[in-house]
This record gives structure tokens, C-alpha cells and sequence, in this order.
């Protein structure tokens, strides 16, 4: 059974504030007449960035249209890419750095002290981030309180990610109103630890993350939520869903041929 203890800890020099606008700055310096000089404005073109990365030429008139050339975003991902490359060995990707080490930009003060003293990793800061003062309906400073309580008790009990996890969603009600057991447990979701335990950085565990807030959201989706707007929306969304899903089960059939072909030879 695989123990459910905190992993040795490594330092991340990318997951500090000062290191992330350090990135900001380097890139503008290699585009300045590209890069915005808002840091708000900043990181709304690299959310774009990376829609740009995650969808092909063909499907760039569906949705909302961006405020930037698409051969503008290219650029600013190419570049990206060098400075990722370059300051971290290859290390954490465009998607890596956008999706995860731009949110240290906006976690509470309270957060990135622990994340940069060491004392909790970047993924567990995004789900103590999850610990708003308007989602737990307190006061800010209660709300700080309650966040710092739980990373001591972290500290002292050397918990693993999956036990704060736990934790966290135990006090949002996430797992209260909506109890899993071991005979319901959506399949594979636990594929979450496993991969983080064997690598902090590998961001595949994103894939299973988002099955995971999927399916806590559908949960509370009623009838009347639903307008033309949306289901629209939701029917475009689905049909790219549809279609790496396609490509998921048909990589997984070619796999399985293939190994069913080593066993017959």
C-alpha cells in the first residue's frame, strides 16, 4: 500500500514571485513592442498563449476571438519557450508556467510565504488558494487564520499532498455532501498522486484535476442554469472534448495491439 506520507521536498526556483516577473521582464525584453507593460494585461495574453498551444490553426474561429494575432501569441510562445528552457533545464513547459506558476502572482501573502520558506510545494499553495475568505464565508484575517492552521498541522504531521487535499476539500464540503466510497470512486482519479509522488512537475495530473473539478461542478448544474448561451458554449467545448478523447482511446488501442503482438511473438 502506497504510504500516504510527505515526499522529500526540493527547492523550486521558479516558484517565487520575483523569479515569475523575472520571466515577465526577460520576455519583454526580447519583445518589447509585443509584450504589454501591465502585468494584469500580461497575463491575459498568456492565458491566450496558451489556448493558442492547445488548439490547431483550423479551430481559431470558434469561441470568443482574442484581442491578439494569433501569429503574435505564436511568437510570444516561442520565445516563452526558449526563456523556459533556458532557466529551467526543460524542466516546467509553456502550459506548466502558465496554468500554475503565473497563479502564485494572485495567492494570498499568507501563501507564498510557506510556498517560498519551503514549507508547502506549488501544488498544494493552489489548493490552500481554494481557501478564500468569500468561499469559506469568513473574514480575511479568519480566513488567513484557518490556512495557517492547516499548514502547520501539514508541517508537523509531515501529510502528504493527497491528506491536505483532503483536508481542504473536507472544509470546502466537497466531500461531505458528496461522500466517495471505494465501490463509487470515479476510476483512475487516484492516478493524481501517483504521479506527482513519482514527479512534482509532470503535469499530466492536470488532465485528471480537471475530470476531478468537472465532476464535482456538474454536481450542482440544474436545469434553469442551462440558456441557449451556454449550451451553445458547452456543445463547442464538448466537440474538442469528444475529440482528444477519440485520440486518448485510439493511442490506447494501438498500445494494447502492440503488446498483444509481443506476447504472441
Amino acid at each position: 500500500m502506497r504510504a500516504n506520507r510527505r515526499r522529500q521536498r526540493k527547492p523550486d526556483p521558479l516558484a517565487h514571485p520575483e523569479a515569475i516577473r523575472s520571466v515577465f521582464e526577460s520576455l519583454r525584453g526580447l519583445l518589447p513592442d509585443l509584450i504589454p507593460q501591465s502585468e494584469k494585461h500580461l497575463i491575459k495574453m498568456l492565458n491566450a498563449v496558451r489556448n493558442v498551444e492547445r488548439r490547431p490553426v483550423s479551430d481559431t474561429r470558434r469561441g470568443r476571438p482574442s484581442r491578439w494575432k494569433r501569429t503574435d501569441l505564436v511568437q510570444v510562445a516561442n520565445h516563452l519557450r526558449f526563456l523556459l528552457d533556458r532557466e529551467t533545464q526543460g524542466r516546467v513547459s509553456i502550459n506548466s508556467f502558465i496554468s500554475l506558476y503565473v497563479r502564485i502572482l494572485t495567492f494570498p501573502a499568507d501563501i507564498v510565504e510557506a510556498l517560498i520558506a519551503n514549507n508547502i510545494n506549488l501544488f498544494e499553495a493552489v489548493q490552500l488558494s481554494r481557501l478564500t475568505y468569500s468561499r469559506l464565508n469568513l473574514s480575511p484575517a479568519k480566513a488567513r487564520e484557518l490556512r495557517d492552521e492547516i499548514v502547520r498541522s501539514h508541517i508537523v504531521t509531515q501529510g502528504s499532498e493527497a491528506s491536505l487535499r483532503a483536508r481542504i476539500m473536507d472544509r470546502l464540503g466537497e466531500n461531505i455532501a458528496h461522500p466517495i466510497n471505494e465501490e463509487s470512486r470515479t476510476p483512475r482519479l487516484d492516478v493524481v498522486d501517483e504521479l506527482i509522488e513519482i514527479d512534482p512537475y509532470d503535469t499530466r495530473h492536470l488532465f485528471w484535476e480537471e475530470l476531478r473539478r468537472i465532476s464535482f461542478a456538474l454536481r450542482y448544474v440544474t436545469p434553469e442554469d442551462v440558456d441557449d448561451k451556454i449550451l451553445d458554449e458547452f456543445l463547442s467545448a464538448g466537440d474538442q472534448l469528444s475529440g482528444v478523447l477519440a485520440r486518448i482511446e485510439k493511442r490506447r488501442q494501438q498500445r494494447e495491439r502492440q503488446h498483444l503482438g509481443k506476447l504472441q511473438l
